[in-house]
C-alpha cells in the first residue's frame, strides 16, 4: 500500500506544474465579494454599505525584479508559478495584497508607461488574485532598483540615477511622476479589461513607497497635494494613502500630511530590524504587544484611514509572532495589514527572494499556519478591541500563543487551527467546519511535517488537502544565494489518524485532484496519505457534488533521505542527555539509531530511537553506570530507510559498525563533572547571536588579549553622560537550558572590565518569555570575575531589537506579574550602560566582557 501511494504522489509533484488547477469547481475561500466602492468617513475605510473594511494579506513580487530573474533562471513559466502561490494565499485565506511597483522597470526617463513583460505578469496576477476574491492597494511608485539582493541591471525608469530624496523636489522629475501615475491609471488590464484606476478590486492607491524627504514639511505637503491631484484628475476616486512612518518621529511632517487632503496614512513594523543574516532565536512577543504611533495625538491625523503596507517579523522561524501582531494591529485602528513578503513557492528552498524573510505554505507551514491565525483575528476582534497587558495579550479573543512549544492555536467553534502539536481540546467538535495544522491534535493524529487542511462538505464528509513533508537544512536566514538550499520537501506517504463526529472508524478516503487514484478505508481512523487532494466520507466512496480538486506543487527533487541534528556543547553528569533529530525519508518508517561513545573508544553504543510526529527521533541516555565518567560523547544517527542504510553527519552508506565504514565525522557533546561551570556566554562563538538593540550607543566588536577572547563594548563621544543601550545577545542554539537539571545553581559569574575609569554596568538576563531581570553594579578598569547571586536578578526592562519605524520603543517592561526567574528559561543576556551624574573628562566610556557562565555559589 505504502508503495504505491508513493509513487502516485511522485506523479502529483511532477505534473502539478502542467495540469494541476484545472477544475472548473469554485475556489474553496473568499467566494463572496464585499461590496465597492471604499470610501473614508471620519478615518474610517467603509463598504458602501457601510460595513468597516479589515483586510489582511502579504506582499509579493514574482512579476519584478529578483524574484522575476530567479524565475527563469530554474527555467519555470511565470504564470504557472503564480497559480501555485495564489492558489496557496486563497488557501490560507488572505484577502488583502499589496505592493510597490517597480517603476524603474515599466517606464522611461520621461515618465511614459512601458508595456513590457513585468506589467503583463503583473496584469496576470491581478486577475489570478481577483479569481480568490483578494483585494489590492497598489503604490505605484516604488524608486528602488530591481536588483536586490544583486546589482540593480540597468533599467529604463525615470527614477534611475537619482536619490530618493530628489524624487520629491526636483521639478523635472515630478513631472515624469505625474506623467507615469496619470498613464498607470489608465492601463488596461489585459486580462480583466478593467482600467487600474477604476478596477473595483483595487480599493485604494499608496502613492509613494517608504519616501524620503529632505525639504520643510509645507513644501513637501505641496510634493503630496501634487500627486494626489495628478491621480484625481485621472479619474481616480479610490482613498489614497501616503506614508507617514519612515520619516522617524518627525511631528512637523507628521501635520504636515495629515494636513493635506490624503485620506489615509501608511505605516510598516519589522520590530526585529531587517537583515541580521542568521536567525534570531529569541521571544519578541514583548516586543509586538503593543503597536506605538507618536502620531495619533495629532488632531489632522485622526480622521486618516490607517494601513500596515509592510510587516514582518524578520529573520524569525517561530509561528507565534504573527497573531500578536495582527491583535496590535487592530488594538492601534489599523483596517488594512500586509506582510512582507510571500516567497515563491518555485524558489523557496533557497529563500534567496528576500533573505531576512521567509513565507511560504510548503517550506514554512508553521508560520503559515501563523498568519491565517492572525488573519482570522485581525478580520473578527471587535471594532473597539483592547488588548490586556503583556504576557496576559499571549491569550485574546479566540487565540492562545506559548512561545515555549512554538504554537498558536485559533478556535472559534466553528475553526480550529493549530502551528504545532497540541494536546488543546476544541471548545466545540460537532460545531467545526474549518481544521488546519501542522503536527497532531485531538482531531489529527499526523506523523509528517506539512500543513493539511480539512473543510467539513456536509454531516459525513470532509474535504482533506495535503502538503508536502518539509525539512530544514540550515539557517534560512543568510546571505541570498538560488545556488543555497535551506529547505526541502518531500511527497512521500505519512500515517494519520482522523477523529471527527460522523466519520466513524471505518471510512473511506478517495483521491480527487488530477493525477490521484487512491482510494482506501480507514481502520480505527487511520490511514496512510500522500500529498493531494481527498474526499473523506463515512459511506459516499465519491463526491456527489462540486468540489475543489485543483492542487498545486512545485517542482520537487525525488526524495532521499536526509538527517538533520542540533548538537549540544555541554551537559553535567547526571543530567538526562536527550538526543533528537529530525529525519527526512522515502519510506513511511525507517529505523533510526543513535550510535555512541567516548571519544577515543573503539565500540559505540547502538539505541533504538523513537518516532515522533513530524519526522523527528529521540533517545535519552539512561543515567547509569555506562555514562558516569567525564569527556567528550562522539556519536552518530544511522538510518535504514527501505533498502538503504546511511549514517549522519556526512550522510555516509553504512553504519558505524561496519568494518568498511568512513568515519569522517560525527557530532560531539562534552559530558562535565557535576556542577561544572554552564557557558552562557562565549565571545569567541557569540558574533550571530549579537541584537543591536535600537538606538544603541556601541557596536560590539571582538578582542583578542591575553585573557583570551572578549567582546568590547565602546560608548561613543556625544553618550558619555547618558550611555544607553549596549548589547543584547540570546544563547546559541548549543547551549539551551529548558531540559537541563540546574536546580542547584544559584549564580552567574561574569568576566568584565571597564575600559576607561571605575564604571557602572546594568545586566540582565533574558528569560524565555521574552522579560529580563538584572541588576547594576561597578565595574573596575581591572579584569575580575564578578559573581551575581540569581536571587539579585530583578525585573527589569527587556531591552528591545532594532525596530522600524525607529519610533518604536527601546525598552519595555518591567510588568506588574512578572514570574520570579527560573534559570531553565534563560534565553539571551542584556547590557546596558546607565547615565551617569557626572562623565569623565577627556575620557570615553565601555566595557569588555569575556565569559558568563551559571555557577553554584560557595
Amino acid at each position: 500500500m505504502f508503495s504505491k501511494i508513493f509513487v502516485t504522489s511522485i506523479v502529483l509533484a511532477t505534473m502539478s506544474l502542467t495540469t494541476a488547477g484545472s477544475s472548473s469547481a469554485v475556489s474553496l475561500t473568499n467566494t463572496t465579494l464585499p461590496p465597492t466602492p471604499v470610501t473614508v468617513e471620519n478615518g474610517r475605510l467603509l463598504w458602501d454599505n457601510g460595513d468597516q473594511v479589515y483586510l489582511f494579506g502579504a506582499n509579493y513580487s514574482a512579476p519584478f525584479a529578483y524574484g522575476y530573474r530567479a524565475i527563469a533562471r530554474r527555467g519555470i513559466d511565470h504564470k504557472v508559478a503564480i497559480d501555485i502561490d495564489v492558489d496557496h494565499m486563497a488557501r490560507l485565506k488572505l484577502n488583502a495584497y499589496r505592493i510597490h511597483v517597480w517603476d524603474k522597470a515599466i517606464s522611461d526617463k520621461e515618465g511614459n508607461l512601458i508595456d513590457n513583460e513585468y506589467l503583463e505578469l503583473f496584469d496576470y496576477l491581478m486577475m489570478r488574485l481577483q479569481e480568490h476574491g483578494i483585494r489590492a492597494i497598489i503604490t505605484p511608485i516604488a524608486w528602488w532598483g530591481t536588483g536586490y539582493p544583486e546589482p540593480d541591471p540597468a533599467e529604463p525608469g525615470f527614477a534611475v540615477g537619482y536619490s530618493k530624496n530628489d524624487m520629491n523636489d526636483k521639478p523635472a522629475l515630478i513631472a515624469a511622476q505625474q506623467r507615469y501615475l496619470t498613464q498607470f491609471m489608465a492601463h488596461k488590464n489585459r486580462y480583466t479589461g478593467q482600467l487600474l484606476g477604476s478596477d473595483p478590486e483595487i480599493i485604494a492607491f499608496e502613492l509613494f513607497n517608504e519616501p524620503k524627504h529632505r525639504l520643510a514639511p509645507q513644501k513637501s505637503a505641496a510634493y503630496i497635494e501634487t500627486l494626489i491631484k495628478t491621480v484625481k484628475d485621472a479619474g481616480v476616486t479610490k482613498p489614497l494613502f501616503y506614508n507617514i512612518s519612515e520619516q522617524g518621529d518627525q511631528r512637523d511632517f507628521a501635520k504636515a500630511v495629515c494636513n493635506t487632503s490624503i485620506d489615509g496614512i501608511a505605516y510598516q513594523w519589522y520590530p526585529t530590524g531587517l537583515l541580521k543574516y542568521s536567525a534570531l532565536n529569541t521571544n519578541v512577543l514583548p516586543a509586538v504587544s503593543t503597536y506605538t504611533n507618536p502620531f495619533s495625538d495629532i488632531s489632522g491625523c485622526s480622521n486618516k484611514a490607517r494601513m500596515i503596507y509592510e510587516f514582518d517579523a524578520a529573520d524569525i522561524t517561530n509561528s507565534v509572532t504573527y497573531p500578536a501582531m495582527a491583535r496590535s494591529f487592530r488594538d492601534a485602528g489599523f483596517q488594512w495589514a500586509t506582510q512582507f513578503a510571500y516567497d515563491p513557492a518555485v524558489i523557496a528552498d533557497t529563500n534567496s527572494d528576500y533573505n531576512t524573510h521567509y513565507l511560504n505554505l510548503l517550506y514554512t507551514p508553521a508560520k503559515a499556519i501563523s498568519l491565517m491565525i492572525a488573519g482570522e483575528e485581525f478580520r473578527t476582534l471587535p471594532q473597539d478591541y483592547h488588548a490586556p497587558a503583556y504576557p496576559q495579550s499571549n491569550q485574546f479573543h479566540h487565540t492562545t500563543l506559548d512561545y515555549l512549544t512554538d504554537l498558536s492555536v485559533f478556535d472559534d467553534t466553528k475553526q480550529f487551527y493549530y502551528t504545532n502539536s497540541t494536546t488543546r481540546s476544541p471548545k466545540d467538535i460537532d460545531s467545526l467546519t474549518h481544521i488546519a495544522g501542522v503536527g497532531s491534535s485531538e482531531l489529527v493524529n499526523y506523523s509528517g511535517s506539512g500543513a493539511y487542511f480539512l473543510d467539513k462538505q456536509g454531516d459525513k464528509q470532509w474535504r482533506l488537502e495535503v502538503f508536502p513533508d518539509v525539512i530544514s537544512l540550515q539557517d534560512p536566514h543568510q546571505n541570498s544565494s538560488l545556488n543555497r538550499e535551506v529547505s526541502r520537501l518531500s511527497v512521500k506517504a505519512n500515517s494519520m489518524t482522523l477523529s471527527l463526529p460522523g466519520l466513524g472508524q471505518r471510512f473511506v478516503v478517495t483521491g480527487i485532484n488530477e493525477g490521484n487514484d487512491y482510494q482506501t478505508q480507514a481502520s480505527g481512523g487511520n490511514f496512510a496519505v500522500a500529498p493531494g487532494v481527498y474526499w473523506v466520507s463515512a459511506s459516499e466512496a465519491k463526491p456527489s457534488g462540486d468540489i475543489d480538486t485543483a492542487y498545486y506543487l512545485p517542482p520537487i527533487k525525488p526524495s532521499e533521505t536526509i538527517v538533520t541534528h542540533q548538537p549540544q556543547r555541554q551537559r553535567n553528569l547526571g543530567e538526562a542527555l536527550t538526543f533528537t533529530a529530525a529525519v527526512q525519508s522515502v519510506t513511511p518508517n525507517p529505523t533510526v539509531t543513535l550510535n555512541i561513545r567516548y571519544e577515543g573508544h573503539s565500540d559505540f553504543v547502538t539505541l533504538p530511537m523513537q518516532q515522533e510526529d513530524k519526522g523527528l527521533y529521540h533517545v535519552t541516555l539512561e543515567n547509569d553506570d555506562m555514562w558516569k565518567l567525564s569527556g567528550k560523547l562522539e556519536y552518530a544517527f544511522t538510518v535504514t530507510d527501505g533498502d538503504i542504510t546511511v549514517t549522519y553527519p556526512d550522510n555516509q552508506p553504512g553504519k558505524p559498525q561496519d568494518w568498511d565504514f568512513l568515519n569522517s565525522a560525527y557530532f560531539h557533546t562534552l559530558l562535565q563533572p557535576a556542577g561544572s561551570p554552564v557557558l552562557l556566554f562565549d565571545p569567541s562563538e557569540a558574533r550571530e547571536t549579537f541584537v543591536p538593540p535600537q538606538n544603541t550607543v556601541s557596536w560590539p566588536a571582538s578582542s583578542a588579549i591575553l585573557e583570551g577572547e572578549t567582546v568590547t563594548l565602546k560608548v561613543f563621544d556625544d553618550n558619555l553622560q547618558t550611555g544607553g543601550p549596549l548589547l543584547r545577545t540570546d544563547l546559541p542554539k548549543n547551549a539551551t537550558l529548558i531540559d537541563r537539571s540546574l536546580e542547584e545553581y544559584d549564580a552567574i559569574a561574569l568576566r568584565v572590565r571597564s575600559l576607561g575609569k571605575s564604571d557602572r554596568l546594568q545586566f540582565g538576563v533574558i528569560a524565555n518569555d521574552g522579560l529580563a531581570y538584572g541588576t547594576d553594579f561597578t565595574v573596575s578598569d581591572e579584569w575580575k570575575t564578578l559573581i551575581l547571586p540569581v536571587s539579585a536578578l530583578k525585573p527589569t526592562a527587556t531591552l528591545l531589537t532594532r525596530a522600524y519605524p525607529i519610533f518604536m520603543p527601546v525598552t519595555m517592561g518591567p510588568f506588574e506579574e512578572q514570574s520570579p526567574l527560573d534559570i531553565h528559561q534563560i534565553t539571551g543576556l542584556q547590557f546596558i550602560l546607565p547615565p551617569l551624574k557626572r562623565a569623565p573628562k577627556n575620557s570615553w566610556r565601555g566595557i569588555e566582557v569575556g565569559e558568563i557562565a551559571l555557577v553554584k555559589m560557595e
